[in-house]
């Protein structure tokens, strides 16, 4: 007990230094080249229009970063520790906006047969967007609360599956299928990283592939979807009109683009040009060139983002900071994949790029979480005294690295010893 609670005293008091710069200037270089990227793609709107403003876009996109970047700094400066006693609270409450959405008349309102948002004057708020940090907030708490019994079946994966289910099902209620397969993408990596067993974590992901493809399955516009990914070309002028316009606009890129604004495609061919096929534009107007600079930017986000994981202080940092992470990266997979068609597209927005004021604002406050979490990291020589005494207390986690020679559980059971999750505050 003595070698236990010298464990926990060497991570009561946070010590801060700079945060991680290279990890803000890529979060505000993606900003800005969504903010840039949203005007070109949104100008058809308005053009030709009696009295349009051009710039009514754009000056809507400048109010979101504003309140983003304000939301960024604030959660920069809190300590993330502070956030654990409002995981509970925060979770009942996104539960109970998803459910008002679906289920109190005349609350949500419905755009191409999806009811997500809830209009309140000039803006719309949509519950879904909000729900992806809350559940990654519940979920470090959750899982630093259980310790060892992380790898029970019982109170470990079994309740883990209860809380993923109960927020799926109402985000599938909305419908959204590309949100729910995140949020279990998401959930997935934060439990194999709080040192779930191997049979555990391959119970999730055959679990969560066989729901994805039950839910796919049930819809006939989903049914439909997945039918053109098998075969995009066998009906481009209805059900695979937005991939095949995606697919042409890209193409006619080349190497460098036609030009920032040159987009030919943009102009009523492709649908939802400044929201789900974004990158289909930029793939126009600045060709592989502008493509393979933005995957640079989201691969330097995701090293930016579990290095920091890695370093963390405690599980609680770890957790924040993978489920952040895992959550940005997996939603750009995602969207590119799907336009690209690498995978079945969802309609999953890009992060920082797609227009939606929620997303964009919930995404650049999240960031200032991970960005916290990067002021307090730790070097290998301040960890070293943490692991020795986590070991003294006979409480790391199970060495899954040397047990099933993986090379990723390596890494999780560097991030175990560093941190000793089942000793955590």
């Amino acid at each position: 007990m003595k070698l236990r609670r010298r464990a926990d005293s060497l991570r009561l008091a946070p010590r801060y230094h700079e945060p991680d710069w290279w990890l803000l200037a890529v979060l505000l270089a993606l900003v800005m080249f969504g903010t840039l990227m949203i005007y070109s793609a949104s100008m058809p709107d308005t053009a030709g229009l009696p009295g349009a403003n051009p710039f009514a876009q754009l000056a809507q996109q400048f109010m979101f970063v504003g309140i983003g970047l304000a939301g960024l700094l604030l959660a920069m400066r809190i300590d993330y520790h502070r956030y654990a006693p409002l995981a509970f609270p925060a979770m009942l409450g996104v539960l109970a906006l998803l459910a008002a959405v679906i289920f109190v008349p005349g609350l949500g309102t419905s755009v191409y047969g999806a009811k997500r948002w809830i209009v309140v004057g000039p803006l719309s708020i949509q519950p879904s967007e909000i729900a992806k940090p809350i559940l990654i907030l519940y979920l470090a708490t959750w899982l630093v609360s259980k310790r060892e019994r992380v790898r029970s079946w019982t109170h470990g994966l079994a309740q883990f599956g209860v809380i993923i289910c109960a927020l799926v099902g109402l985000v599938m209620l909305q419908p959204d299928l590309g949100t729910s397969v995140l949020l279990t993408t998401v959930g997935g990596a934060m439990f194999f990283v709080a040192g779930a067993e191997l049979v555990q974590f391959a119970s999730v992901v055959v679990a969560g592939a066989v729901g994805v493809l039950t839910l796919a399955l049930s819809a006939s516009y989903r049914r439909e979807r997945l039918l053109v990914f098998l075969n995009p070309d066998a009906d481009v002028r209805n059900l695979g009109w937005q991939l095949y316009q995606a697919r042409l606009a890209m193409g006619s890129g080349g190497l460098l683009g036609l030009g920032l604004g040159a987009s030919r495609s943009k102009f009523t061919w492709l649908p939802a040009a400044h929201n789900d096929a974004i990158f289909a534009v930029i793939g126009e107007e600045l060709g592989l060139a502008g493509c393979a600079a933005l995957l640079l930017l989201f691969g330097v986000l995701g090293y930016r983002g579990y290095r920091a994981a890695l370093r963390a202080p405690d599980a609680l940092g770890t957790l924040l900071a993978v489920g952040v992470t895992t959550w940005l990266i997996f939603q750009a997979a995602y969207n590119i994949g799907g336009i690209t068609l690498a995978i079945p597209f969802t309609g999953i927005p890009l992060p920082f790029i797609s227009s939606g004021g929620t997303a964009l604002v919930v995404a650049m406050t999240s960031v200032g979480v991970l960005l916290n979490v990067s002021r307090q990291t730790q070097t290998a020589v301040e960890r070293a005294p943490l692991r020795r005494a986590a070991a003294d207390a006979e409480a790391l986690a199970l060495a899954n690295g040397v047990r099933y020679g993986l090379a990723a559980y390596i890494w999780t059971t560097d991030l175990a010893r560093a941190h000793n999750f089942g000793a955590d505050r």
